[in-house]
C-alpha cells in the first residue's frame, strides 16, 4: 500500500514538473517577444500569449484538484542540507534564481503563508470592504458601470461627438 502511494506520488510530481515546464517555457517565448518583438507585437497575439498562459495554468489547477492525484497539503518538504556558501548545483537547477540555500532564505522559500505584511494589507482591506456596508457598494458599483458603460459609448461613437 505504502510503496503504491509513492509511486502515484512520484508519478504526480513528474506531470506536475512537465506541465510547470510547459508554463515556464511559454513564459520564456512571450517575455523575449515582449522584450525584443515589441515593435511589432500585436494586440490579438499579447492575448493569444495570455490565453495559452492561462491554459496552461487551468491545466495544471485541474492535476492538482483530481482525485487521483494525493494531495501535496500533506507532503513535508525539510531541507537537508542549509549552507551560506553558494552551491552551483542548485544555481544551475534554477537557472542562477537561487544560488545559495542557507538559514536566511529558507524560511522565504518554503513558506506557506503569505508575507506578514501582504497579511496585514489583505486585513485592512477586508475591514475596510466589511465596513463600506452592501448598500453603499451597491451603490459605488452601479455609479462605477454607468461611467464605464458611458466611456464605451463614447469610444465606440467617436465621430457622432465630434460633429
Amino acid at each position: 500500500m505504502q510503496q503504491r502511494e509513492e509511486k502515484q506520488l512520484e508519478a504526480s510530481v513528474e506531470s506536475l514538473i512537465s506541465r510547470v515546464a510547459h508554463v515556464k517555457n511559454a513564459l520564456h517565448s512571450f517575455i523575449y517577444k515582449l522584450e525584443n518583438e515589441y515593435e511589432r507585437l500585436t494586440w490579438p497575439s499579447v492575448l493569444d500569449n495570455f490565453a495559452l498562459l492561462s491554459g496552461q495554468l487551468n491545466t495544471i489547477n485541474k492535476l492538482l484538484k483530481n482525485e487521483k492525484t494525493p494531495s501535496f497539503r500533506n507532503q513535508v518538504i525539510i531541507p537537508l542540507l542549509l549552507s551560506p556558501d553558494r552551491d552551483e548545483d542548485l544555481a544551475k537547477l534554477t537557472e542562477q534564481r537561487v544560488p545559495v540555500f542557507s538559514h536566511e532564505i529558507v524560511p522565504d522559500y518554503l513558506r506557506t503563508k503569505p508575507d506578514p505584511e501582504v497579511e496585514e494589507q489583505e486585513k485592512q482591506l477586508s475591514t475596510e470592504a466589511a465596513r463600506i456596508g452592501p448598500e453603499v457598494a451597491q451603490k459605488q458599483i452601479q455609479t462605477l458601470n454607468k461611467l464605464c458603460s458611458n466611456l464605451l459609448e463614447k469610444l465606440n461613437n467617436p465621430r457622432d461627438d465630434r460633429d
